[in-house]
């Protein structure tokens, strides 16, 4: 016969005989408990070995030990010592903070010109603006000496109507060379002198020189190539305007408003007072990835102090009004005044927000807390350091919570089923032991 189906027939057997001559107390508990997970009375009993969680005053039923009553958010001075309990007061306050953030300077693009000859014709000569970056240009400083043909046909018609004394037609010819940017070329022409083949394209305005790509510059106004009269010839940009661009943290991006004023620092100068710099646009979309917020800081004044890519470090101070729209912090009146509580005193399940405060009573005697739920607004940082959280509604100024020592507060209310951050309504009985 097979081993393998000897040993399990003998395995039955020795388990039905251990069935039949066990007693039933060691298998079964006794009616008595029973009758305790029928008649639930609300309240909860414990082994001091925690061997057992009933409702009734009893033995326990695992050890035989007297149960003792467990009374939630109660606590001695005994067990605050051996768990630490600390407390603090909720205060009233506005909803202020300091929101940072560095970021790299660049050039405003929104001032950027673009230089253009306006007519066609052939390179013959480059001029200083055209070789390198950063070169400051002056309205009227010449730029490229252009062969055009198209410009002396233009002077040869101006002569003529000179010529014939047309006053209008003068006129009307000197708007062409108005447009072109070469005006002083038809005021010679008027006075007499000879067309030339060759002008000089000058800067209608001043700034500063800045290429992306040097080399391609080089190979568009190559001597001797031809160009047209769109053809870009510089980009100008203006060298005391910059702007920051930052990536602010979403719950701050909530405290900060346009045209706010802005406080700059960068490493190597520490503070920049005298770098005047405002909020300019803070964008209504969030970056799901970073979970940030753009926000673009106009700088002015900067161009004995930073350069472009120049690392800076920007402070908003920003202030919320009672519904938590930005507002000026120089404004008391404009600023809501909240329930402001430590962060230390919040349970949260990141939905359900709970804080345990200390009911009035004697403070010599027994403690008792209960749970409160909390409406929470943004979180801030006082100027002492310290992380709070705005309470839009569950707490008020002048309230004790508890700080330290929550979370096992909480934890004794839900053994004892009672409301607490898991169970808002109280968990429920405790299972009764298996029966037969």
């Amino acid at each position: 016969m097979n081993p393998t189906f000897i040993t399990a027939i003998a395995g039955l057997a020795i388990g039905a005989l251990a069935i039949t001559f066990t007693p039933a107390t060691a298998l079964f508990l006794p009616d008595s408990v029973t009758a305790q997970a029928d008649g639930d009375s609300g309240e909860r009993w414990a082994c001091p070995m925690l061997d057992f969680i009933g409702t009734h005053a009893g033995a326990c039923p695992v050890c035989g030990m007297k149960m003792e009553r467990m009374t939630a958010g109660e606590i001695t001075r005994e067990q605050r010592a051996r768990m630490g309990v600390e407390t603090a007061t909720v205060t009233s306050g506005h909803a202020l903070v300091t929101v940072r953030a560095s970021g790299s300077a660049e050039y405003d693009h929104r001032s950027t010109a673009i230089v253009i000859p306006r007519i066609s014709g052939r390179i013959v000569a480059r001029h200083d603006a055209t070789f390198g970056c950063c070169t400051v240009v002056a309205a009227g400083e010449p730029i490229i000496d252009l062969y055009s043909p198209e410009a002396f046909r233009a002077q040869a018609e101006l002569q003529t109507a000179v010529k014939l004394g047309d006053k209008s037609l003068i006129e009307n010819l000197r708007q062409r060379f108005v447009r072109w940017n070469l005006t002083p070329l038809a005021d010679a022409v008027i006075k007499g002198e000879d067309p030339v083949d060759t002008v000089t394209i000058t800067s209608p305005i001043g700034g500063q020189v800045w290429f992306e790509n040097m080399e391609k510059v080089d190979e568009d106004l190559l001597v001797g190539r031809e160009i047209t009269a769109d053809t870009m010839l510089l980009r100008l940009v203006k060298p005391n305007d910059l702007v920051l661009i930052l990536h602010v943290p979403e719950t701050r991006a909530a405290f900060l408003r346009e045209n706010q004023p802005v406080l700059l620092s960068s490493d190597d100068r520490g503070d920049l007072p005298e770098v005047k710099a405002v909020i300019g646009r803070v964008a209504y979309e969030i970056d799901p990835e970073i979970r940030t917020v753009e926000v673009r800081i106009y700088i002015s004044g900067a161009r004995d102090v930073l350069r472009p890519g120049s690392l800076v470090t920007a402070r908003m101070r920003g202030a919320l009004s009672p519904n938590l729209q930005p507002v000026d912090p120089s404004v008391t009146e404009a600023m809501g005044t909240f329930a402001l509580v430590p962060k230390t005193a919040v349970l949260s399940t990141g939905v359900r927000h709970v804080a345990w405060r200390l009911k009035p009573g004697d403070t010599k005697g027994p403690q008792q807390y209960e749970p409160v739920p909390l409406w929470l607004g943004p979180r801030i940082e006082s100027d002492d350091g310290k992380d709070l959280y705005v309470v839009r509604s569950g707490l008020k100024a002048g309230d004790q919570v508890a700080t330290q020592g929550a979370f096992l507060i909480d934890a004794q209310a839900q053994l004892a089923g009672t409301p607490s951050l898991l169970y808002p309504t109280g968990a429920g009985a405790p299972a009764a032991a298996h029966q037969h």
